[in-house]
């Protein structure tokens, strides 16, 4: 609130001041007073530069001749302050105020000078003194009100704004003023009919209305809440905020038909916004998933989703929502006919050409993954996870040098820690696959820097070490804590068991991978193992039996037909 007087007011104020310094220094010459005024003008031009020092010596040069004029004073004062000498800039304004007295500006600025340097009792004074000239001032009882706001005076600061409001009649920013003060001392009454008279004046305001209803709500009065909201919403039925403010009432209430027809009727309005349609959907969606066992809610979530999908096909955040929502139902088939529709009408929205492939490749369909990788990464290129789908699909179909390709890429790919984890644990096992075991290890140990939970990176990265005979102790260790993490996972109790096959200890060995069988979610090279430990423990026509199954399991390993003989 620091006042300010430009040059030509300045000027004006030198000029039209009464001279009672004629009195006082007559031996003042018509010569130095020119010259007065020049230093003073000088002085002002300083000032309004920022360059106070000269200002203040050219000011104070004016002033040694009229040291009685108020403007002079008055400039300096503002200089003074502009310093942050709050005691120079004091003398110096009521030096320019008691000239002066009839001036309120000089008054105002003798106030600001107070208040900023903490000084609430002579502060008011200045005001008072202004109002002896000026008692129905606006712009002194509004500063002054304001004032008594800094200091925490809030019931004060009322005082003027009622006395503001005598003189001007009802004005809204000054009952909004009022109300702010009164909701900040927490009379919820008092603030209430403040609003209530902003809503006179306004009617039409939607943030009054909508801050009247949470008022209601909070003095447990719901129905006045609801219908400040209805008013609200028949002034402009295309408002979200409105809405949202009375679904809460109606979820308040479980009145879950109200709740969806109040928004499906927005959602298929074409002249409404989709950024704002979406910010109603969202928020019925969010709701059902808080209440999920709501049947009507959920009906009414379905209906709004499926309707902005619908009346919104090149919205990519309309259908987003839909593809998330059937994937919350397990609906595959409609989640990816909507995000197919999201690549062909906005084909650089990424997420969706990420979801689509994370979809496909869930229920292992490879190769539409693959087809979908060369288009997918030239919309949304240097994507981890694009990137991570095409290569493990590559792996998956037995292509490793491709797959080799895509993960590579992908460990560039900015992503989190953990997935970049699983892209390098993916790696190693592709760079096993052909035959490149030293880069394969630094991948694996990449992985398990980047995330030291991830098991899958170390069941792999043990299995391989026991494949090969190396570092058995080690792979013990991490094959161990990979089963802590995932108990029962048959994978992990048959490479922990090769592990001790490996190391000679053979009924460790039987022992899990017994348990891995056990699961009922073992594979052939499991039972493979547990032939081969069967042949280690001398019990031949029991590891014939284990072969036999393995290969009945996987007509591929033609190899195990000799053995069975």
């Amino acid at each position: 609130m620091t006042m300010k007087i430009f040059f030509p007011v300045y000027l004006a104020l030198l000029l039209l001041a009464p001279l009672t310094l004629f009195g006082q220094n007559a031996e003042v010459t018509p010569d130095e007073k020119a010259r007065a005024v020049e230093y003073f003008i000088q002085g002002i031009n300083d000032f309004e530069n920022e360059d106070y020092e000269r200002a203040l010596d050219n000011l104070t040069a004016a002033h040694l001749t009229l040291s009685d004029d108020a403007g002079i004073n008055y400039a300096l004062s503002d200089v003074y302050l502009a310093m942050g000498d709050f005691s120079n800039a004091a003398y110096y304004g009521q030096l320019a105020a008691t000239a002066d007295p009839e001036n309120k500006w000089y008054h105002l600025q003798l106030a600001d000078i107070y208040r900023q340097s903490g000084r609430a009792e002579s502060a008011m004074e200045a005001f008072n003194n202004a109002l002896k000239h000026h008692p129905r001032d606006v712009d002194i009882l509004y500063m002054k009100a304001n004032t008594y706001i800094e200091f925490g005076e809030l019931l004060k600061a009322n005082e003027l704004f009622d006395r503001i409001l005598e003189i001007r009649g009802p004005e809204f920013e000054i009952h909004l003023r009022k109300f702010q003060n009164f909701n900040a001392l927490q009379k919820r009454d008092a603030a209430l009919k403040e609003l209530e008279k902003m809503r006179e004046i306004n009617p039409g305001n939607l943030t009054t209305l909508h801050t009247i209803s949470q008022y209601y709500l909070e003095l447990g009065d719901e129905e006045s809440a609801r219908e400040t909201l209805l008013d609200a919403r028949d002034r402009n039925p295309r408002d979200p905020q409105t809405l949202i403010l009375l679904a809460e009432i109606f979820i308040n209430n479980k009145e879950w038909q109200n709740l969806g027809e109040t928004f499906i009727s927005m959602i298929e309005d074409p002249l409404i916004n989709p950024t704002q349609k979406m910010e109603l959907v969202s928020f019925i969606y969010h709701q059902q998933q808080r209440y999920p066992n709501e049947p009507v809610l959920a009906e009414q979530a379905e209906s709004a989703i499926r309707t902005f999908s619908n009346s919104e096909p090149s919205y990519g955040p309309a259908q987003l929502i839909a593809a998330e929502f059937y994937l919350q139902r397990n609906e595959l088939e409609p989640a990816l006919e909507t995000l197919k529709r999201v690549n062909e009408t906005v084909p650089e929205e990424s997420e969706a050409w990420s979801q689509r492939m994370q979809i496909l490749f869930s229920m292992q369909r490879y190769d539409e993954v693959i087809e979908l990788s060369s288009e997918a990464n030239e919309q949304a290129p240097n994507n981890a996870f694009i990137q991570f789908f095409t290569g493990a699909s590559y792996m998956l179909n037995d292509r490793p040098e491709m797959a080799e390709k895509w993960l590579s890429e992908a460990t560039n790919a900015p992503a989190r820690r953990n997935f970049r984890s699983i892209v390098y644990g993916s790696l190693g096992d592709v760079k096993t696959d052909l035959d490149k075991w030293e880069e394969a290890v630094e991948a694996y140990e990449t992985a398990l820097r980047l995330d030291s939970n991830n098991h899958n990176a170390m069941n792999n990265y043990a299995y391989y070490l026991s494949v090969r005979g190396e570092r058995l102790d080690y792979a013990q260790q991490m094959a161990e804590r990979a089963i802590a993490l995932e108990p029962g996972n048959a994978a992990y109790l048959d490479t922990i068991g090769w592990i001790h096959f490996k190391k000679g200890n053979y009924e460790d060995a039987r022992k899990y991978i017994k348990m891995s069988i056990e699961t009922g979610d073992a594979s052939a090279e499991v039972y493979e193992h547990m032939g081969d430990v069967y042949k280690a423990l001398d019990e031949e026509e029991e590891a014939r039996n284990w072969w036999k199954k393995a290969l009945e399991m996987d007509p591929d390993r033609d190899y195990l037909e000799e053995r069975i003989r």
